[in-house]
């Protein structure tokens, strides 16, 4: 979303203050560059946590536009496996348009909640382990969700690899790491990654994730990178397809 500017904007004091400040603090150069990227990371940060307490669920804008991003490109006689689906929104939203759409998560809470909060005819929430479950239920999916997904896993190719052969498309979305150039500083510094998430154990460039979609012989049919995400459907070459 584009914004329109006046040339001549007012004077912020907050800013020039904070300016100086920043500019006289008594500290090494480098120690200084790196406590502005740690506050950075921490002021953003809190800024997101807060922003869930501004918006309602149904107007925050992050969570508007992926779910009209992920009913785009559902189709009415697909079904859906979220896999990994945590509270089980995402999969909500997906059983609003597709013929059925089935949450697994091993954890029993979350499944727990998305089974008292989320509730239609063709949606379902169980607690398994994916691979059992597609190996002893037999069921067809159209769809694979993966939400914040591959970034928790040690080998996300393999990952990958196993699961792709039982669907026609599969929907990534997790962090960009690119969404913000100070990212490279951190990197090209050596700086503890204090600013991701505790459970994370990579952080996906967009070249990297595209590297590892292409080699497992996935197409990448649609791609967007915004909110800090990256949000990609991919087709899964028929020779994969084993349903």
């Amino acid at each position: 979303m584009s914004v329109k500017l006046e040339r001549l904007k007012p004077t912020s004091w907050f800013l020039k203050i904070m300016y100086k400040l920043a500019k006289f603090t008594p500290l090494p150069n480098q120690l200084k560059f790196k406590l502005f990227l740690n506050l950075e990371w921490f002021f953003d940060r809190i800024a997101h946590e807060y922003s869930f307490r501004n918006y309602s669920p149904d107007t925050h804008p992050v969570r508007v536009f992926t779910k009209k991003h992920l009913l785009e490109w559902i189709q009415p006689e697909h079904q859906v496996l979220d896999l990994g689906c945590a509270s089980g929104e995402m999969a909500y939203w997906a059983s609003e348009k597709a013929k059925k759409v089935v949450g697994i998560d091993y954890d029993s809470e979350h499944i727990s909640f998305a089974q008292e909060n989320y509730k239609r005819d063709n949606l379902s929430f169980y607690c398994k382990e994916a691979h059992d479950y597609l190996n002893t239920t037999g069921e067809n999916f159209d769809v694979l969700i993966l939400e914040n997904i591959l970034e928790h896993l040690d080998n996300p190719s393999d990952f990958i690899k196993t699961f792709s052969g039982f669907f026609k498309f599969i929907y990534i979305e997790l962090p960009d790491f690119d969404k913000n150039y100070l990212n490279q500083y951190r990197k090209d510094f050596d700086m503890p990654l204090i600013y991701t998430d505790s459970d994370h154990v990579t952080e996906f460039d967009r070249f990297d994730l595209k590297a590892i979609i292409e080699s497992n012989d996935l197409t990448i049919i649609h791609s967007f990178y915004i909110h800090g995400f990256q949000k990609l459907w991919c087709q899964v070459n028929q020779k994969n397809f084993s349903n």
